[in-house]
């Protein structure tokens, strides 16, 4: 019996011991602010690691915390020392027209309703460590033009994938 104990505990002890992914995390998403792109109760994986060794790029979907008991999940729109303008409905960035295929449709709804989806602003030059963030939904989201631009130590992480409905 002693044998066996000793053999069976060599073996356990031969495997490494099993961790979860400590650098992902599931979050579901509150309300209508990231809409089309993310709707109220989507579930989402989140990259809690990925800006440890990748600079946050225009276009990123980030998770950020502002207040201590909420996270927040925005679209990143300018980065540090850039200068953003918005004007009838057109991103410039640093005076260039920047695309934004992701808002196309919301973009030809508003248009049909004559108006314009996201409201003139700026030039904003946006400081050093901060990025500004919108929500794709941008008539119903609290984002860098209410709270300003965000600093980067409040980033959790990028949203890496949407996860299919339960």
């Amino acid at each position: 019996m002693k044998t066996l104990f000793l053999m069976l505990s060599f073996i356990f002890a031969s495997f490494p011991p099993v961790h979860p992914d400590q650098s992902k995390s599931v979050f579901v998403s509150e309300g209508e602010s990231m809409a089309p792109t993310l709707s109220s109760n989507d579930q989402f994986l989140v990259d809690k690691t990925f800006y440890d060794s990748n600079p946050i790029q225009r276009g990123d979907i980030v998770i950020f915390q502002v207040e201590e008991d909420r996270k927040h999940v925005k679209r990143v729109i300018a980065l540090p020392g850039e200068t953003l303008e918005y004007k009838s409905d057109i991103l410039y960035i640093n005076n260039k027209v920047v695309d934004e295929p992701y808002l196309a449709s919301a973009k030809n709804v508003a248009k049909k309703e004559n108006h314009y989806l996201t409201e003139d602003f700026g030039p904003i030059t946006i400081p050093e460590d901060t990025i500004f963030v919108l929500g794709d939904n941008r008539l119903n989201s609290l984002d860098s033009r209410v709270i300003g631009p965000v600093h980067v130590s409040k980033i959790l992480g990028k949203m890496t994938n949407k996860l299919p409905p339960n």
